[in-house]
């Protein structure tokens, strides 16, 4: 680790977020501590896809476009190790993180898997009340 790397206790990141592991309150929580703790463009993966399901008028709320382009993005990258692809995220907390494809790779898809689980969780409760 670099000696001006950003770590939980050194007052660079809020420690609320949890590295991005916190529990999203709502869809724009979760796609905040996304952008912020991505580390590799794999990010733009749900971007995009947020953005077309939104261009097509697709049916849904905002919690099930974005559950369902991070379904999508893992779906294309999870299991497959495509890491000499990817480039750092632009967006990171930290802009001067030492960017290491391959263990950034496998946080991220580790870190889409907990939202995912967090957004479908939300999903699930709302349907309670439907």
């Amino acid at each position: 680790m670099t000696k001006n790397a950003a770590t939980p206790d050194n007052g660079l990141f809020p420690l609320e977020d949890r590295m991005g592991f916190a529990v999203p309150v709502s869809p724009a929580h979760a796609l905040l501590l996304l952008n912020s703790y991505m580390r590799t463009d794999l990010l733009l993966g749900i971007h995009g896809h947020v953005h077309q399901m939104r261009d097509q008028n697709a049916a849904g709320s905002p919690i099930h476009h974005l559950a369902d382009s991070i379904v999508h993005v893992i779906a294309a990258y999870d299991g497959i190790n495509l890491f000499e692809c990817v480039a750092r995220n632009t967006l990171h907390i930290d802009p001067d993180f030492e960017f290491c494809p391959e263990s950034d790779y496998a946080h991220d898809i580790k870190l889409m898997k907990h939202h995912l689980r967090c957004l479908r969780r939300t999903i699930k409760d709302l349907a309670r009340y439907d």
